[in-house]
């Protein structure tokens, strides 16, 4: 995909769930009590602990996972936390909306599964993309009906006439 097509869909997701940020800020809250509870703790290590806390806090508050269909194929970027997929339309053999398990995904993030890579951010419904090469993605979205559909569109119109 050399040349960008035109954007058939578009869809940009965040880490919003507060309970989600319970479960970030938790442990950030616990590690930087326990080292500024340590007898003899410098305040060179007590300030990097809590620095560390704050980028992991800021990396999820700016990471995003953004999924756009073109007509020359899907484009996923999760952008802070990993580097951009490319899937040219005539890998792909078919797609799917549907629903499935933390399970199935392995939670939210990027994953390596049984069932293939996953890139989620929240809920449980998205896309199936079956590739030639017998890998499967699988990609969340709030508007999984949208973006399977594109992705057959895009497909349609790349077909040879």
């Amino acid at each position: 995909m050399s040349e960008p097509g035109d954007v058939l869909f578009h869809e940009d997701q965040y880490f919003r769930r507060s309970w989600m940020w319970a479960l970030i800020g938790l442990p950030i809250v616990i590690v930087a009590v326990a080292v500024a509870a340590t007898p003899g703790m410098t305040a060179t290590a007590a300030a990097i602990t809590l620095a560390v806390g704050i980028l992991v806090t800021g990396l999820f508050a700016l990471a995003r996972l953004e999924t756009e269909v073109r007509t020359d194929g899907v484009v996923i970027r999760f952008h802070g936390l990993w580097p951009t997929r490319r899937i040219r339309l005539d890998e792909i053999v078919d797609v799917e909306a549907r629903r499935y398990s933390m399970w199935e995904s392995g939670g939210w993030g990027v994953h390596f599964t049984f069932a293939g890579m996953t890139y989620n951010v929240s809920g449980n419904e998205g896309v199936a993309i079956r590739l030639r090469t017998g890998r499967r993605v699988l990609v969340g979205s709030q508007r999984a009906g949208e973006l399977s559909s594109a992705i057959r569109e895009a497909m349609r119109r790349q077909a040879p006439r």
